[in-house]
């Protein structure tokens, strides 16, 4: 169904649309935050992020591990000039400009994994994948992820497996009293005492 003010309400989801990012709305009336243009399976190009990249995962590490596909099924994108060609990918932490992740630059289209940085610690990420063409349109694919969450677990067994490790040959080895070898009890106490 849709509105007099051009937005487009879905009353039941069928099973046999399956689920591509390219045809999930994005935010506001447009299909992009920032183009005035739909996209989807009809789209001549974009970017979206791979099943096993999309599903969230808690990330332990330095890295995050991200898989993208950059497409343009454009007409005649191999005659124009190589300059043209340039695909520009930046990764964001939610929408924001100043909380950049990731960005390179790729000459073609294809299927790319990139080790990701997050530089602002242990949390939960909403990530904008962001796809820039030569012409300036803008397409978008968004992804959750945890980073560093469950970062104690790991400290607690870095703490624990030493001390387990020093402790166990001081505890199986045991000294037999010897009676005879005790200075104090040769002298017979004489003159010792504790404090002598």
């Amino acid at each position: 169904v849709t509105t007099a003010s051009g937005q487009i309400l879905t009353l039941e989801a069928s099973d046999q649309v399956p689920f591509h990012p390219l045809n999930v709305w994005g935010t506001g009336p447009v299909r992009s935050r920032i183009n005035g243009h739909a996209q989807g399976y009809s789209a001549t190009s974009g970017i979206f992020v791979h099943d096993r990249s999309r599903t969230y995962k808690n990330w332990l590490g330095i890295y995050v591990v991200v898989t993208f596909d950059i497409f343009d099924r454009r007409p005649n994108v191999w005659k124009e000039d190589p300059d043209k060609r340039k695909y520009l990918v930046d990764m964001r932490y939610g929408t924001s400009a100043k909380k950049m992740m990731f960005r390179k630059t790729y000459e073609r289209p294809g299927t790319y994994t990139e080790q990701v940085f997050v530089p602002f610690g242990p949390g939960y990420y909403t990530v904008t994948a962001r796809l820039t063409t030569t012409h300036g349109l803008v397409y978008e694919d968004v992804f959750s992820l945890g980073y560093n969450i469950n970062f104690d677990t790991g400290l607690a067994w870095i703490v624990l497996v030493p001390l387990i490790v020093a402790a166990i040959p001081l505890l199986s080895v045991r000294r037999k009293a010897n009676w005879e070898e005790d200075d104090d009890f040769r002298s017979g106490g004489a003159g010792g005492g504790i404090l002598g």
